[in-house]
């Protein structure tokens, strides 16, 4: 296997991103970095997985419900509704696992949209670092902002919060993943 470093990592995502993705990627790929170096995780880790995380997002529905087949990710009923948004991290991670991305980069990828219970350092770091990179804007995203200069946990668990209300709020059917994250997040509560 090739070893994926930060130069093949900006082509792989100059080929397959739009300019706006790659602009978000390299937004989370520094969020990353700084919470990775206050919270210590690796910061060459945690900049391969932020530049890479979206790196299937732009799929169709269609192209990513095939590419979970191929790599033999599981698809619930929810995520079957809403594929490109929910499993675009974990087809990613199976993609670039096949060319050679370090296993806990991959892992950060996969779990980068839902989060789940258990994360490293690594990969609530991506986590939160997708979820409140600069050019994100909305209710209870500066809560988590300012939580995140203190404490990585805190931080995460307002992020699985506030993201839970929203998907609640719409309507839309919760990953068991995203629940059991916030249930770890929240046991003391």
């Amino acid at each position: 296997m090739t070893r994926i470093d930060k130069a093949s990592a900006e082509a792989l995502i100059a080929a397959r991103l739009s300019p706006r993705r790659r602009d978000h990627a390299h937004r989370v790929a520094a969020e990353a970095v700084v919470l990775a170096e206050r919270f210590g995780a690796s910061s060459e880790k945690a900049e391969l997985a932020g530049l890479l995380h979206d790196y299937c997002r732009e799929l169709s529905d269609e192209d990513t419900l095939a590419a979970a087949a191929r790599f033999g990710v599981p698809v619930s009923p929810v995520e079957a509704r809403r594929p490109k948004k929910i499993l675009h991290g974990p087809v990613a991670a199976a993609e670039l696992a096949e060319l050679g991305l370090d296993v806990e980069v991959t892992s950060a990828i996969r779990l980068h949209t839902v989060g789940a219970a258990g994360m490293s350092t690594l990969e609530k770091c991506v986590y939160l670092a997708d979820y409140l990179e600069p050019g994100r804007d909305f209710p209870g995203v500066e809560e988590v902002r300012e939580l995140a200069t203190t404490s990585l946990d805190r931080a995460v668990g307002a992020a699985a919060r506030l993201g839970l209300l929203d998907i609640i709020g719409r309507g839309r059917g919760v990953v068991p993943a995203a629940l059991a994250l916030y249930n770890e997040t929240h046991a003391e509560a």
